[in-house]
């Protein structure tokens, strides 16, 4: 697969002196769903607005389609186009009187027509479950119908890759799960996806490749099934172990699996390796399996 956009020693300081990326390098190919994780304050939130073209390095380039982003009106117009953020809080997204008028700002200072820019709008909307609230004023929303708006709003501009900063933060359960489904079917459309997420459980069972950053740099990178059984890697860079690692660890070590199986990628692979097991669940390996959970 192509390469669709990198970064390429990234270095940024902010004007406090507080050094945020630290000579980082990354390339996505084309239709990867992609997880960021690390501590706060390790760079995730930096690097995506520097994928955005909304910062700019004072060392090293973004590289969208083998182009190096100039910084030129122009330039960053087709890259935002092309590369669209969600942020964690809606309202720093949402700005204009009403939820129709929000998510045609976007398409229209593309230089769409009108007609054009309300179609785009309307099947965004579509999309994100959001058409009732079409002349609703954008500030008497709930936090997740903000939630949805924001998304409608990139969507609306047609982007190949879209960022996610913490998609599901501040979201309860439900509307979690719909936000969830909904990154299944822009990936589905071959949509190129990047979350940045303090969710492990998350990250391991969406993403097709994660990086792990910590002090502004890529601590390790890989599928997350070889990634998250690290744990000297989780510790350096204060993450915990997806509990589907933590499950499948504690049936090999109660004899319940082997080694040789490969390590479930899913809830769905978990139980498929539960159910084929040649051993017995009973009482004894149960407490066995909780006791090496802790």
């Amino acid at each position: 697969m192509t390469n669709i956009i990198e970064a390429r020693g990234l270095v940024y300081i902010y004007p406090n002196g507080t050094s945020a990326l630290n000579n980082l390098s990354l390339a996505i190919k084309k239709g990867q769903r992609i997880a960021l994780l690390g501590a706060n304050g390790a760079g995730k939130s930096t690097l995506l607005l520097h994928l955005n073209g909304i910062l700019r390095p004072k060392k090293g380039s973004i590289v969208f389609q083998g182009q190096a982003v100039d910084y030129r009106h122009r330039s960053l117009l087709a890259l935002r186009k092309n590369v669209g953020i969600v942020f964690q809080e809606p309202d720093n997204q949402l700005f204009t009187a009403n939820v129709l008028h929000d998510i045609t700002f976007g398409p229209l200072n593309l230089g769409l027509t009108r007609e054009m820019a309300l179609a785009k709008s309307r099947k965004a909307m579509r999309e994100t479950e959001t058409v009732s609230l079409e002349n609703k004023p954008t500030h008497f929303l709930s936090f997740g119908q903000k939630k949805r708006v924001a998304i409608a709003g990139v969507l609306a501009m047609e982007p190949q890759v879209i960022i996610f900063d913490e998609p599901t933060a501040g979201l309860d359960p439900k509307m979690a799960l719909k936000i969830m489904d909904l990154l299944h079917q822009l990936s589905e459309q071959g949509k190129t996806l990047i979350i940045s997420t303090h969710d492990v459980d998350l990250a391991y069972s969406w993403a097709d490749y994660v990086y792990f950053i910590k002090e502004g740099s890529i601590a390790g990178e890989g599928t997350p099934q070889e990634l998250f059984l690290r744990q000297d890697l989780l510790t350096a860079c204060d993450l915990y172990c997806p509990w589907i690692i933590e499950i499948y660890r504690a049936m090999i070590n109660t004899g319940l699996a082997n080694q040789n199986q490969q390590v479930p990628a899913n809830k769905n692979e978990l139980l498929k390796l539960i159910n084929e097991s040649p051993v017995r669940f009973n009482t004894q390996r149960i407490k066995a399996i909780h006791n090496c959970l802790g």
